[in-house]
């Protein structure tokens, strides 16, 4: 590998405060991020597609077909299931957000095919070295003078790419991150005749509103919903933009996503148990722990090893999963601290969130008390006049 691309890795180091990348740094960050992974692509197209062995081709098109989805409202709990799963020797999981229907397929639909590839590839090496700008970074290890695993994905992206578009996009629009997700676990678990690879695994954050699409794309999918009391979702919100020094600006998204979420999560309780859904509630996952973790595990289908219990990103341990609590040591289940998030909510959000998501809460076990009806009428008025809550 070339000096200069130890060096571009070097600085984008040098960026990387631990344990959290700061507002003012972020710019700094972005810039040099950029330079770094282009550079490796660069590097890659030079050395070419990796060379894929017939048996490699054939396990990895059988992985490709029975993924996992991981979905639910932003700070729910979908990163701390995520995490758990990490490390299972039956998956291959995506150590940052697959956001292809929410974000990537919008970016796609403006370029021309051909530049799919390097657009994609590139922001997957920025989020390999950088998943969710806090530790851990570079998730497949520091590269050296005469190797470079992202070099590596890249190449082996290349490789995967037309065998995803030609043997998954005929029936998945998504072809574009299976080819991701088996690259990944091409780099980390591989294909070979020894791999305990089953299934690959992602999570996204509002998914839910896909479920229909994913259940056509992916007819073996697993789609696992977590759901959160909605006052300690607010509250995590609110408290990570009085962290950074803002406004909370985004108190009506975050509540229609709670109210859509809630929703899907009531209409599949209605409906019953399935084979391809399970639902999660985060506080669930916290006070009882290992039943939860080992429902996880017979809904995947996949052995119960004491590894679900230890949160992990690309086998390293993973951060705290508590916005609430300071210093946490990581890779551990921090149990929520009762009702640590009641100083962050004013009486003025209970009294909205109840008015707003309370019916759809209730369904999910989540008792908020209930606002008198005169007075929510008022707050839906005034709603509607300052376009605080939908």
């Amino acid at each position: 590998m070339s000096l200069s691309l130890l060096d571009l890795e070097h600085q984008l180091d040098m960026l990387l405060v631990r344990p959290r990348v700061t507002a003012e740094t972020s710019a700094a960050l972005l810039i040099m991020a950029t330079r770094w992974s282009e550079a490796v692509w660069a590097a890659a197209e030079a050395a070419g597609p990796l060379e894929l062995g017939k048996a490699e081709v054939q396990r990895g098109l059988e992985v490709a077909h029975h993924p996992v989805f991981v979905c639910g409202a932003h700070r729910s709990g979908t990163t701390l299931v995520r995490d758990l799963l990490d490390s299972h020797p039956a998956l291959a999981v995506l150590p940052s957000e697959g956001t292809f229907f929410t974000n990537f397929e919008r970016h796609l639909e403006r370029l021309r095919p051909d530049g799919w590839l390097p657009f994609l590839g590139r922001e997957w090496l920025r989020r390999l070295a950088n998943p969710i700008h806090q530790h851990p970074y570079w998730l497949l290890g520091r590269s050296s003078q005469d190797r470079s695993s992202y070099v590596t994905f890249a190449r082996s992206l290349m490789a995967w790419w037309p065998l995803a578009r030609e043997r998954v996009g005929c029936g998945a629009s998504s072809w574009p991150l299976v080819a991701v997700a088996l690259a990944y676990g091409h780099c980390t678990g591989g294909f070979s005749a020894g791999s305990n690879l089953l299934l690959w695994a992602e999570k996204t954050p509002t998914n839910e509103r896909f479920l229909d699409r994913l259940r056509t794309e992916f007819p073996d999918a697993r789609l696992i919903h977590v759901v959160r009391h909605p006052f300690a979702v607010y509250a995590s919100h609110k408290q990570a933009a009085q962290e950074a020094g803002e406004r909370f600006r985004e108190a009506r998204r975050v509540v229609q996503d709670l109210v859509l979420s809630y929703r899907v999560a009531a209409e599949h309780s209605r409906r019953g148990p399935a084979n391809d859904y399970l639902l999660i509630r985060y506080e669930d996952l916290l006070d009882s722990t290992r039943s939860t973790v080992d429902g996880l595990a017979a809904f995947l289908r996949i052995e119960p090893l004491p590894i679900l219990m230890q949160p992990t990103v690309a086998g390293l341990p993973a951060a705290s999963n508590s916005s609430f609590i300071i210093g946490a040591a990581p890779g551990r289940i921090h149990p929520a601290v009762q009702r640590r998030w009641a100083d962050t909510l004013t009486h003025s959000d209970r009294e909205h969130l109840a008015t707003a998501v309370g019916d759809a809460a209730a369904s999910l076990g989540y008792d908020l008390t209930p606002v008198a009806p005169w007075r929510a009428r008022l707050l839906r008025l005034a709603t509607r006049a300052t376009s605080r809550f939908p």
